[in-house]
């Protein structure tokens, strides 16, 4: 029997949150009040690997951080909320860390990577994917040095018997799919691309030709899709408030995670998904709140059909 449920390959930082902003952004040249700061946990990888840990999936994280005060910051949320820690440290690189102006509707996001693309795919042993059911890659972009190697880290995990997903998240120099990107979307069970990556990437058709066995999109109020070569599915979103949208892309990413390692049909996947991105919109920070299963089973049940 795993010990873990899942195993989150990706980043982590802490996360400096301005709230209280009003949109439009600033331009250059200009100023701009905002209403409270924060440090909070932050990194894809460690935002989707919390929001697991919370709906009762056994989850560890593997990522890089140097030998500061950051990296103890970080691993106490991590221990704190249930997430085991595989930190790799690197004393010569700083932690991470990401600026985030978060505005009612959207994000905008600053990163120092520091640490974050020291993380390598002969980092991630066959003794610890053994020990999961699945494995999930964030920030693909951030990293790298894991991308050489992440096809293999893929195969090995699948030859292990894990599934497989990928959250690629924003190029920073906008350059998207390279050729190690497509050789690790072959051996890739589920994409999990919001709207505008999916558009940067090229498309439904071109990532499901390349071998990826699902993309699964997060549309934000229009809801997620879920399309496969043989069929397609949809689940609308939650209307809510959203005071900060930091970590809603990871949240989605980790219900539809968890409702799949359930075995839930396809469209309860993707509607349990927008429930625990609805829920962590409502609250500051990815990692914010004190929010437990309850708390997203109750946002899944609202006006259920």
């Amino acid at each position: 029997m795993s010990q873990l449920d899942v195993l989150v390959v990706g980043d982590l930082n802490p996360d400096i949150v301005l709230t209280g902003l009003e949109s439009p952004a600033p331009r250059l040249g200009t100023e701009q009040f905002f209403g409270a700061m924060e440090r909070t946990l932050g990194g894809s990888g460690a935002l989707t690997a919390v929001t697991l840990a919370r709906l009762g999936v056994r989850t560890a994280l593997v990522a890089r951080v140097g030998d500061d005060e950051p990296a103890a910051f970080c691993r106490g949320i991590l221990e704190r909320e249930g997430v085991t820690p595989h930190l790799l440290v690197n004393p010569a690189l700083a932690t991470g860390v990401t600026i985030a102006l978060a505005y009612p509707a959207d994000r905008m996001l600053l990163t120092s990577p520091g640490a974050i693309g020291d993380l390598a795919a002969d980092d991630v042993g066959d003794a610890l994917l053994a020990q999961a059911r699945h494995v999930h890659v964030s920030s693909y972009f951030m990293q790298a040095r894991l991308r050489p190697g992440l096809a293999g880290l893929l195969k090995r995990a699948r030859g292990l018997g894990l599934t497989t997903s990928i959250d690629t998240g924003w190029d920073p120099a906008e350059r998207w799919l390279d050729d190690d990107l497509r050789a690790a979307l072959a051996v890739t069970d589920f994409v999990l691309p919001n709207a505008s990556e999916l558009t940067h990437l090229g498309g439904e058709a071109a990532l499901l030709q390349l071998g990826a066995g699902a993309l699964v999109l997060k549309d934000g109020a229009r809801g997620a899709r879920y399309v496969a070569a043989a069929e397609q599915y949809s689940a609308p979103s939650f209307p809510v408030r959203a005071v900060d949208t930091t970590g809603a892309g990871d949240a989605f990413d980790a219900g539809f995670i968890c409702a799949t390692l359930e075995q839930r049909s396809i469209v309860k996947r993707l509607r349990f998904a927008n429930a625990c991105g609805a829920v962590v919109v409502q609250v500051h920070g990815g990692a914010g709140g004190r929010l437990t299963r309850k708390d997203f089973d109750d946002m899944y049940g609202r006006d259920r059909d």
